[in-house]
């Protein structure tokens, strides 16, 4: 099994890519009826205005259930951000120079 590799560019990418989704969900809309006619059939106009409105009502769980991912994500990249500079700035030593010459002879 292949080692899993993250890094802060991905995590931006995925959190991007969840904020888009997120918008697409958001902005979407049901049919309001307005199509009808196009179907032509009595049972078929009705299978879709059906199927619009359990559309509507899944999308909005699944927008919320994106959202959420996406905030996690986002804590994710903050943490991650967090420890790396953590980290760089406790392998980062500073060179400090000592002696009355600043370590020059």
């Amino acid at each position: 099994m292949a080692d899993l590799i993250i890094t802060k560019a991905v995590l931006e990418d995925s959190a991007a890519a969840l904020q888009h989704i997120h918008d697409e969900l958001d902005h979407q809309k049901s049919d309001d009826g307005s199509l009808a006619e196009i179907y032509g059939e009595h049972d078929l106009q009705k299978a879709m205005h059906d199927f619009s409105g359990d559309w509507k009502i899944h999308r909005g769980k699944i927008r919320d259930a994106v959202g959420k991912l996406n905030e996690s994500m986002q804590k994710s990249l903050e943490s991650w951000t967090g420890l790396e500079k953590g980290l760089t700035d406790a392998l980062t030593t500073e060179n400090t120079p000592t002696g009355p010459n600043g370590g020059q002879a």
